[in-house]
């Protein structure tokens, strides 16, 4: 294979019509060595089927004869006589004397009914009826015919009725079948024959026409050949089985034998006349192949090389045209793709840097400038331009009108920049990008402020005014950003920031992604302390006011990361939601509530626990699930939630909310006061309590304003069959008033703060004094 790949263009233009001569020629010696096969099978089988006939006209003709000197012998009056006296040995000697003329080998007189009188030429005596078959075809037809098998030997049997006066009797005279009968046979009929008896599926050779061995073991091999086969074969034969008599028990049959080299010995002279025309045929081909391949490899060679040299990107010398029409259309073709080669690449090389809609650079060409700008001193502006409302404009007009602003923005900016930018880019969708080489005493917002003013001015498409409102920022490189990561990231914050800002201009000032950087890494590490149990939950303890009894708990997500220290759950949670781990973040919070959930129970406690819900696990389709997993039973579980969470997707969040409620737990408002609350939306939400935010409870003593607000929630919350939670309780005066007004639970720095599980039973036994006191205090009050 690796010679082969190695092999140039006409050798391998040779191999290949080489083999396919090669393959021809094998083809038509196969197909011919088949056929003659098959032919000299053909005349074995004609050969064998002319001995057959030989065989079968030679014995009948035997029969004929025999049978006529039989006749003639039991026609003979002494005969008929002799056999009538019933002397045995006057018996005996004339039947020695007559069938001695008959040339009989065996020969005896048989009584009417089969049985035997006397017998010549046995080595045994004969008892019982020894021929019922040949005996019975005798009365049916008058003698009989038969070859048997008699004492190891094959016998031509006849017999013939002895009628006279008084005289019912049988002649049976049998002539063998000897080695002397069997090679006159074969002399006949060109064949060598053997006879063989075949009973009970076993066969025996009872003479063969030579003393050759392997005659008696193909006899051997083919015990249970069927005289009906055409053509049966051994290793060293063609055979056919005969029988030798019409009977089709007849146990003696005749094997008809053609030896195979001599019959196929006609068949190897042609194979190998065949085999020196086709090796001649090669060679006169593989010389017509030869100079053809020289012929053709030449032309196509420098075809190659001058394709070869286009696929380099070098500039071939055209080669001379080839003579050939069909090299010459490919040497045209070669040249043409030439053309359209430089052609596309050049179109390649200007697609790679411009923008395809308004012809403008695109971020790479920018990206290419500003990678040498990093190196070199002085300073280089990076500036963006942003259409901060494009994406509505596209979707209201029409994506024809977006691409037509676009070009707007693009003509605008080639028109009026200065003439120290370097490139004018389109970097993105709505994102334009400039390189400015400034002069020493310029800063860059007098340059941002009057793009933003030209950019923004009106204009005019289809008939259509149009006000654009953009961003524009500025990076300073190098001093503003050393390496191509900092001018991405920095780029980014700073159009972040300028959107943000409220005359849309902003420059990156230094420091400034640090708090992205920080969020990359809490965003790093929050999945870590996820997989890992870096987070803790507290428990910020809920009473029932009427009696101060400790009824259930709210559990809230902290993390001291070991580095950055204590990060605020408010930064952390939103942080999860933007980097889509909130989900795991649930996860997490669920099964470490259900663990301390077990062990206080082994405490002895008895409280429910308060759970808060994000939008995000609002729209989870699997929230139920995981909650069912994780809590067997929730009986004494709150889910807190928003009414902004809920406004987010109220689909989604209302069919999730339905089936928290299906699996048993307490749904809960939770900072209900705050955003825009909406009574229409809370009477459609399968929530059962209702719970008041901080900030109007924390001053709840010293703000009128605060409890009359307050009070009002508490009626409304009852008047729609919700119970009430106050958070934010700082003293006894503010839980005085809350329990007057009938909220039923509450919970603040004034009960306790928020602890970790295992301070839980401590703090409940140390409380139970302390509501026993205040309660005690607060009725006295009353």
């Amino acid at each position: 294979m690796v010679a082969f790949a190695r092999m140039g263009f006409r050798g391998r233009l040779l191999m290949a019509m080489m083999s396919v001569v090669l393959m021809t020629g094998l083809a038509l010696l196969l197909v011919f060595m088949i056929y003659l096969l098959q032919d000299e099978k053909q005349r074995a089988a004609d050969s064998l089927d002319v001995a057959e006939r030989v065989t079968v006209e030679i014995m009948d003709r035997r029969s004929e004869v025999l049978i006529a000197s039989l006749q003639v012998l039991v026609d003979d009056f002494g005969f008929r006589s002799a056999i009538a006296s019933g002397d045995e040995a006057t018996i005996a000697s004339v039947l020695e004397n007559h069938s001695g003329r008959a040339g009989a080998d065996v020969a005896m007189i048989l009584e009417d009914n089969g049985s035997p009188i006397i017998a010549l030429g046995l080595d045994m005596p004969l008892s019982g009826q020894p021929f019922p078959g040949l005996l019975a075809m005798a009365r049916n037809q008058g003698m009989a015919a038969q070859v048997t098998s008699l004492q190891d030997n094959a016998y031509q049997m006849f017999m013939v009725p002895i009628r006279a006066a008084g005289l019912r009797a049988w002649l049976a005279a049998g002539f063998v079948l000897d080695q002397a009968f069997a090679s006159t046979l074969s002399e006949l009929t060109g064949t060598e024959v053997v006879f063989k008896l075949v009973e009970q599926g076993t066969a025996s050779v009872l003479t063969t026409s030579s003393r050759d061995d392997d005659l008696t073991s193909v006899a051997d091999q083919l015990a249970d050949a069927s005289p009906d086969a055409s053509l049966l074969e051994t290793e060293r034969y063609f055979v056919r089985s005969v029988n030798l008599t019409d009977a089709p028990d007849n146990p003696v049959r005749a094997l008809l034998l053609i030896n195979r080299d001599q019959a196929l010995a006609s068949y190897w002279q042609r194979v190998t006349g065949l085999l020196l025309i086709v090796l001649l045929a090669l060679a006169l081909a593989a010389l017509v192949v030869l100079f053809t391949a020289r012929a053709l490899g030449r032309p196509v060679l420098e075809l190659a090389r001058f394709a070869a040299d286009i696929g380099e990107g070098r500039q071939p010398q055209t080669p001379l045209v080839p003579p050939t029409r069909e090299l010459t259309t490919l040497h045209l073709s070669l040249d043409t793709m030439q053309k359209k080669i430089r052609d596309r690449e050049e179109r390649i090389r200007f697609n790679a840097i411009h923008d395809e809609l308004t012809g403008l650079y695109n971020r790479k060409a920018v990206m290419d400038r500003v990678a040498p700008a990093l190196a070199e001193p002085g300073s280089v502006w990076l500036i963006g331009i942003r259409l901060t409302r494009f994406k509505a404009l596209n979707d209201t007009l029409g994506m024809r009108f977006g691409d037509q602003v676009l070009n707007l923005v693009a003509n605008r900016l080639q028109a009026t920049l200065p003439d120290h930018a370097e490139v004018i880019a389109r970097t993105s969708g709505a994102e334009f990008s400039l390189l400015i080489q400034p002069r020493t005493t310029d800063t860059p917002d007098p340059l941002l402020a009057s793009i933003r003013d030209q950019m923004e001015a009106q204009g005019i498409i289809d008939d259509t005014p149009i006000h654009l409102q953009v961003a524009v920022g500025a990076l300073v490189i190098p001093d503003h950003a050393g390496t191509m990561d900092e001018v991405r990231r920095r780029f980014n914050l700073v159009m972040d920031q300028a959107e943000r800002n409220d005359d849309h201009i902003a420059t990156y000032q230094p420091g400034g992604d640090e708090l992205h950087l920080r969020e990359l890494t809490l965003s790093q590490d929050l999945q870590h302390a996820l997989a890992e149990g870096g987070l803790d939950i507290y428990y910020q303890p809920k009473v029932r006011l009427a009696d101060g009894h400790f009824v259930q708990v709210e559990a809230l997500a902290r993390w001291q990361h070991p580095t950055l220290g204590f990060i605020s759950p408010d930064e952390f949670i939103l942080l999860a939601e933007r980097t889509g781990q909130i989900g795991k973040l649930t996860r997490f919070i669920l099964n470490r509530i259900a663990v301390d959930q077990r062990q206080w129970r082994l405490q002895g406690l008895d409280h429910g626990v308060a759970i808060n819900l994000s939008a995000l696990d609002l729209t989870d389709t699997s929230l139920a699930a995981e909650v069912e997993q994780a809590f067997p039973s929730l009986e004494g579980v709150t889910f807190e939630i928003t009414e902004s969470a809920v406004m987010s997707d109220p689909r989604a969040a209302m069919l999730t909310l339905e089936k928290l409620r299906a699996l048993g737990a307490n749904l809960s408002v939770d900072d209900f006061g705050t955003g825009y609350s909406s009574l229409s939306q809370l009477r459609q939400m399968p929530v059962q309590e209702l719970k008041i935010d901080k900030s109007f409870v924390m001053k709840l003593n010293e703000e009128p304003q605060d409890q009359l607000i307050v009070q009002s929630t508490i009626d409304m919350a009852h008047g729609l069959g919700l119970s009430v939670v106050a958070e934010g309780i700082e003293n006894q005066e503010s839980w005085n008033l809350l329990r007057d007004w009938g909220c039923e639970k509450g919970q603040g720095y004034f009960m306790a703060r928020p602890m970790p599980s295992g301070q839980l039973a401590d703090w409940a036994s140390t409380f139970q004094h302390k509501a026993r006191a205040l309660t005690t205090a607060t009725s006295g009050d009353r």
